[in-house]
């Protein structure tokens, strides 16, 4: 009997995420579990920075950019669990990360989170945030972080 059913994996298309989607992919041939690969586009900061950082400038080349490099990046873990013969869904969507991923682990009934950790600290931490810690806190189901090897 399986001990897990459904693994959800945020992908940023980051060495940690990578590492996250592999390890994830040999977990749920093991467990005979489904895989759900969710990206999430944080639309709002995006804008902001655009905007800031261009005097006013129109975000939505960047924008189409985040949505394309989300597309990409669900692609490559969709194919990679394909490879590893794992059953595989893959969701976009934008909003604030941890938040939008404990959203996604809720209403997609996953039973285990696989994530990817940059393994910052000190001020780095503090400075960037630490999605990987803020799903750990909130989250009701078990929470697996990996670092790159």
């Amino acid at each position: 009997m399986s001990l897990f059913k459904k693994i959800l994996v945020p992908v940023d298309g980051s060495e940690p995420s990578d590492a996250a989607v592999a390890l994830a992919i040999r977990l749920a041939a093991d467990q005979h579990a489904k895989l759900i690969f969710l990206h999430v586009s944080e639309v709002a900061k995006i804008s902001a920075m655009v905007s800031t950082t261009a005097m006013c400038a129109d975000p939505s080349a960047a924008l189409d950019a985040e949505l394309a490099f989300g597309k990409e990046s669900l692609h490559r873990a969709e194919a990679a669990a394909r490879q590893g013969a794992v059953d595989a869904v893959a969701l976009l969507d934008e909003g604030n990360s941890s938040e939008t991923i404990l959203e996604a682990a809720k209403q997609n009934a996953a039973d285990l989170i696989v994530i990817g950790s940059h393994g910052r600290g000190g001020i780095q931490r503090v400075l960037l945030g630490s999605v990987a810690e803020a799903v750990l806190r909130h989250s009701n189901v078990p929470v697996l972080f990996t670092r790159v090897p």
